[in-house]
């Protein structure tokens, strides 16, 4: 009998202590979609694209305010100086300074491509919401490693079928991302490296994005710059200022 009895109690213990390891490696996926973020930011990117039959480089100021409020301008090339992306909540906005238009996305183009991208416009707006649009398992895990399966919720209208983190439990981060369309086939994969530590966290500033269907293409994006905590006096993260030079 109190060989049954302990064995009971272990296996409780054991289920406990495995459901609280899953919640903290669940918890890091949310740190991983928020990672660059904090109560406001400021970054300095380079973005290197590349297509089938082009490519593209441009260098962008990003600011951010919490989950909700995101802004980013870009200040090379000359010949695309101050176009610009504003995300409010689960609004986004872009700005072609060329024709002096500001255009609101609608929800039936979050799928396309931010600015020649391989990022989509939905990507901007929720990808710091993963925790309130899907839902996680663990597959596997070990010491150090674990890999995350992310579904969405029934509610949740989204562009991914299914989202795969391949996580470093040591430094909370995310080595890779896989993400899948509705049919579960393999769409893109990011890969995330030159970690840094900044302000107390450690954060990749290489990402890169590589297309399943184009093996040749790409989006790069290194940070050349990233500051959290910081005063954002003189940003507003309003349409009038999206048109701000």
């Amino acid at each position: 009998m109190r060989f049954l009895s302990l064995l009971l109690y272990i296996l409780i213990v054991s289920t406990i202590s495995s459901t609280e390891n899953d919640d903290f490696i669940i918890s890091i996926v949310k740190k991983v979609e928020s990672q660059y973020q904090a109560d406001t930011s400021f970054a300095v990117m380079q973005m290197n694209i590349k297509k089938d039959s082009w490519k593209r480089s441009i260098t962008m100021n990003s600011w951010g305010k919490g989950r909700d409020k995101f802004l980013t301008k870009i200040i090379e090339p000359k010949k695309e100086k101050g176009t610009a992306s504003l995300k409010i909540d689960k609004n986004m906005w872009n700005y072609l300074p060329k024709i002096d238009r500001v255009i609101k996305i609608p929800s039936s183009l979050m799928g396309d491509s931010w600015m020649g991208s391989h990022f989509t416009n939905d990507d901007l707006v929720k990808s710091d919401k993963v925790d309130e649009l899907y839902q996680f398992s663990v597959l596997s895990k070990t010491k150090d490693q674990a890999v995350v399966e992310s579904l969405p919720r029934k509610e949740a209208a989204v562009v991914w079928g299914k989202i795969i983190y391949y996580l470093d439990l040591t430094r909370q981060i995310a080595s890779k991302v896989e993400y899948f369309d509705e049919d579960m086939e393999l769409i893109r994969t990011m890969t995330l490296s030159d970690v840094k530590l900044i302000e107390g966290r450690y954060i990749p500033t290489h990402l890169m994005i590589l297309p399943k269907d184009n093996p040749d293409e790409y989006t790069e994006i290194i940070y050349k710059e990233l500051k959290l905590n910081i005063p954002l006096k003189r940003v507003k993260f309003s349409i009038r200022y999206l048109k701000k030079r």
